[in-house]
């Protein structure tokens, strides 16, 4: 086995020393260099409070505990000076949770995943940017999981977590696969990947705060260690939890609760 990836390297940043995310201002963001080519983009610079639905359509309700309470509807998904809101409310005795993802409008395989965005907490909240393979073959957890950002409750850190049936099911840690990471609270933040198919790197504002390298196992089609040399679309929602899930109990008087999104951006070495 390779040395270098002996070294999966987690660092807990405070906030002192995380940087902004503006999009006029930011230096290691939100910027096309000659490496790099943008292949997708969305600034929410729009005054139609739908988002665009040539890039993005609304979550669909589902039996995990994410999409439970998903509304299906562009009421807990819209765009709002300039940014996209993502919100988990309740309206009378119904839980509703907003989320939008790019499946089946966009897709691709490695590059650079970048995502400013800002989330007001709740007590069962549960913000999330994400990924999913288009082809979900060998079913979850095989098919593979990329959460470049989730955030639980009250908590001042996130999670970054890959999810395999190497990991999942076989239950094996090495390499690290989920890291806990410090962010801005209440303010916007840069959440990002660079993904390749030797490994996938995870940032906050531009620090490294994960790396999770594809061993190339010999026995790789059996064990599924590194599922994501494949086309991924990208998730972005408020779920909320509930007993017996992740964030557990939700608290009604701190709801709605809501993430904004203020760009989203793509882009893959030329």
């Amino acid at each position: 086995m390779n040395k270098l990836f002996l070294i999966t390297s987690f660092i807990i940043f405070t906030g002192a020393q995380l940087c902004s995310c503006n999009k006029a201002n930011d230096e290691i963001t939100n910027k096309e260099t000659p490496e790099y080519k943008t292949i997708f983009e969305d600034n929410f610079d729009q005054t139609n409070r739908t988002p665009d639905t040539t890039k993005w359509v609304v979550c669909k309700k589902g039996s995990s505990a994410w999409a439970k309470y998903l509304s299906e509807s562009f009421d807990q998904a819209y765009v709002e000076n300039g940014k996209l809101v993502v919100k988990a409310e309740k309206i009378g005795s119904t839980y509703k949770t907003g989320g939008i993802e790019t499946k089946k409008k966009f897709q691709f395989t490695y590059g650079k995943v970048e995502v400013c965005a800002r989330f007001y907490t709740a007590k069962g909240g549960w913000p999330a940017i994400w990924m999913m393979p288009i082809d979900g073959t060998g079913g979850w957890p095989a098919c593979g999981e990329i959460d470049i950002m989730e955030q639980l409750n009250h908590d001042n850190f996130i999670y970054h977590t890959i999810h395999s049936y190497y990991k999942n099911t076989l239950g094996n840690n090495y390499p690290t696969p989920t890291l806990k990471a410090n962010y801005k609270v209440n303010q916007f933040n840069t959440y990002a990947i660079e993904w390749n198919s030797d490994k996938i790197i995870f940032y906050v504002n531009g620090l490294i705060t994960l790396v999770y390298p594809n061993l190339k196992l010999n026995d790789e089609a059996i064990k599924k260690q590194y599922p994501f040399n494949k086309d991924f679309y990208l998730i972005l929602n408020y779920a909320l939890g509930g007993a017996g899930t992740w964030p557990g109990e939700i608290i009604d008087s701190e709801l709605p609760a809501k993430m904004e999104v203020d760009w989203v951006k793509v882009s893959q070495k030329q």
